[in-house]
């Protein structure tokens, strides 16, 4: 039988709403007798493991592993086809600096760098040379489709084991953000 519950001192409650606490129901016997390290350890090593089951569902998509990636023209989603035209000429200086402020304060700056090196996400540096415009628009306003539906994405899920959070970014914000891009791939 397992061990007494475990609530808040007192009438025997939760913290608010008079239910007993999650631990004291929810929690196993074998979690009841860990140190809190030795808890925090256990529940990462099932994070870990989700997150590995999660990785061999997608790379057991199908097909015998031997096939070449179809080339990311073949991959955009519907998402990606609905863009704009790519923007040629020169760079819009003030959409660059509006994407430059998106891309901070949107959170991309905590998993990218442009040109500093790989974080829990790819180095972003001159990916507008390396990736169609599609694409990119795509992977930033809706990634959730994209790593479903594209092989590319599906590729960088596996080797940063971090999937692309939606930020909720509109097709304008993604435009600035692009062409912030854009100028950081000119500066080097």
């Amino acid at each position: 039988m397992a061990g007494p519950v475990t609530c808040c001192p007192g009438n025997g409650t939760g913290p608010r709403l008079g239910r007993p606490t999650r631990r004291g129901l929810g929690a196993s016997v074998f979690l009841n007798r860990l140190s809190p390290t030795q808890e925090f350890d256990y529940r990462m090593s099932l994070r870990i493991l989700a997150a590995c089951a999660v990785l061999v569902t997608i790379g057991c998509s199908g097909g015998d592993g031997e096939e070449a990636a179809p080339p990311v023209s073949q991959t955009t989603t519907t998402a990606a086809a609905s863009v704009a035209p790519p923007p040629t000429g020169p760079i819009d200086q003030a959409l660059a600096t509006r994407g430059e402020q998106l891309f901070q304060s949107k959170g991309c700056i905590g998993c990218h760098t442009i040109g500093g090196g790989r974080l829990t996400g790819p180095d972003l540096q001159a990916v507008t040379t390396r990736r169609e415009y599609g694409w990119i628009m795509a992977m930033i306003i809706n990634p959730d489709s994209m790593l479903k539906a594209d092989a590319t994405a599906r590729q960088l899920f596996a080797e940063y084991m971090t999937p692309m959070m939606n930020m909720g970014v509109t097709p304008e914000e993604a435009r600035a953000i692009y062409e912030h891009l854009r100028r950081a791939a000119g500066a080097n």
